[in-house]
């Protein structure tokens, strides 16, 4: 069960870090200034992500699946989720804070703080317990 619970949390975390990724890399090639440097700092973001982020990315995620079905390391890989729950909720919070928001909109922050609270509860109850006997009197 506790397997399944971390793979529910993984899935409810990747639209907040999609989110947050694509808020991030647009936010960088705004910033530029003009409109050809806007296209070409995407174009070059596009190029860099293609080989080396999305191939990245793909290990990260893969290594985070299989750590939450290991006993040994689930406590680790749901303190990872929660770390990317909570810091892609902030990056989205921050970056959208100017512009002017609705309550609908914090409906989609719903599935990061599950993923967070699931997270959270498989890290505490999956931490290692130290093995060594109590101190004799």
């Amino acid at each position: 069960m506790r397997p399944l619970l971390h793979l529910l949390s993984v899935i409810l975390v990747l639209p907040g870090v999609a989110l947050a990724g694509a808020f991030s890399i647009l936010g960088h090639a705004i910033a530029t200034g003009s409109f050809l440097a806007f296209l070409g700092d995407l174009l070059a973001t596009v190029l860099w992500l293609v080989p080396w982020g999305l191939l990245a990315a793909c290990v990260a995620l893969l290594a985070l699946v299989l750590a939450g079905l290991s006993a040994r390391f689930r406590w680790l890989a749901a303190s990872c989720v929660v770390v990317l729950a909570v810091g892609s909720s902030v990056v989205v919070l921050i970056l959208t804070a100017h512009s002017g928001s609705s309550d609908g909109q914090f409906w989609f922050f719903v599935p990061a703080v599950v993923s967070a609270c699931v997270g959270l509860w498989l890290t505490v109850t999956e931490f290692p317990r130290s093995k060594r006997p109590p101190l004799a009197a």
